[in-house]
């Protein structure tokens, strides 16, 4: 039974080729496996060698591809979606990788979020760490639900970033505590929050 028909093969590089079936489907495969296999355009493809080409070269290509940028670091799954896309997989075949690498929880987006929270938080506001998180595709709530956990809290970032930056606060003049309000206030933290840590100071 015959399912797909090549319609187009394109060199990328020395070592992708663009195989494209039915004018839809595109398949990134070894040079060498387009030349030993002799794919070739308008050949049609039956099923069993359709199944045996996308899952030998296509769908094994991208659950590695997945392991390895798992393995370099943690990624969210929309971040691995979309480095996976980048790469040239089809829609169906990124979804698949996923699904892999996720049955074997290598996929784990609270432990993305702790991992972020414990590397980033001491420097970043409650809201930018949120609002960056969200870019990634992370769930508001699991969010949240990590930093109830490891007890984030503003306004002691807000104290450690002052005694490690700034020094004693009681040296400075008005001008300058202004100036490190304000270096808070980009960074995303709360006007409440900054004034309560340095509210014995003059108004600012």
């Amino acid at each position: 039974m015959i399912i797909m028909t090549i319609t187009q093969i394109q060199q990328l590089g020395r070592n992708k080729a663009c195989v494209t079936l039915d004018d839809e489907i595109q398949w990134i495969l070894p040079p060498s496996v387009v030349r030993e296999r002799q794919l070739c355009p308008g050949q049609e493809l039956s099923e069993d060698i359709y199944t045996e080409l996308y899952e030998t070269y296509v769908l094994k290509a991208a659950k590695l591809k997945a392991l390895d940028l798992l393995r370099r670091r943690d990624h969210t799954e929309k971040e691995l979606r979309e480095k996976l896309t980048r790469q040239g997989f089809d829609p169906e075949t990124v979804r698949k990788a996923v699904a892999y690498v996720d049955s074997y929880h290598y996929l784990d987006d609270e432990r993305y979020v702790r991992s972020y929270l414990l590397s980033a938080s001491s420097g970043k506001s409650r809201q930018v760490i949120c609002q960056t998180l969200a870019a990634k595709g992370i769930d508001p709530q699991t969010i949240q639900d990590c930093m109830e956990e490891l007890e984030l809290d503003d306004t002691e970032n807000i104290r450690k970033i002052c005694e490690k930056k700034f020094g004693d606060l009681n040296s400075m003049s008005r001008e300058q505590r202004q100036k490190v309000f304000q270096y808070f206030l980009r960074r995303g933290y709360k006007y409440g929050d900054i004034a309560s840590i340095i509210k014995e100071f003059d108004s600012i």
